[in-house]
């Protein structure tokens, strides 16, 4: 009897989350980013990153500006951490890169272009095509949050179902 009670709390209370919720993610951006906040635009490929202190120092080597003044290099900074709204940048892939005020972040707009070519060009060539901007952190968050509302939903309908077949005895 109190097992059933408690099963039908847990339905009534569990039972909207994955229709209702939305994910939630640390890192919160108010608004969108891009070149008409960024105070430099560029496209470049990553040479080095160096992590220290709960930043990462970016350098790039700058292709083509698209906003702003910057030499052949430029380094900015980021949080290292994603939930921080830290940009996670690689090695040796190109980029463009919305910076204000020498740093850069999940909230700026960056988008990932492609891998730098394997030969060293000078700075002030153009970039190849651009690819289709990836997730930062490598992960589909999308996925696994619908994953988990889907066992939810799973486990909802389990409980429904046990309480129609196996309805609760008169005395």
């Amino acid at each position: 009897m109190i097992m059933r009670r408690i099963l039908v709390l847990l339905l009534l209370v569990i039972g909207p989350v994955p229709f209702a919720a939305e994910a939630a993610w640390a890192c919160s951006c108010g608004g969108d980013g891009g070149i008409a906040k960024a105070q430099l635009a560029f496209d470049g490929v990553v040479r080095s990153v160096e992590s220290g202190d709960g930043l990462q120092r970016v350098r790039f080597a700058v292709g083509t500006v698209l906003k702003g003044e910057a030499g052949a290099e430029v380094t900015l900074t980021t949080s290292d951490n994603e939930a921080s709204c830290g940009y996670r940048f690689d090695e040796g892939k190109r980029y463009r890169v919305y910076a204000f005020s020498g740093t850069t972040s999940l909230c700026s707009g960056n988008e990932i272009l492609a891998a730098a070519p394997a030969t060293t060009a000078p700075a002030t060539t153009a970039l190849a095509t651009t690819a289709a901007a990836e997730d930062p952190s490598g992960t589909d968050r999308t996925l696994v949050f619908g994953i988990g509302a889907g066992l939810v939903a799973l486990f909802v309908g389990f409980g429904v179902t046990m309480l129609v077949r196996y309805p609760r005895g008169r005395d």
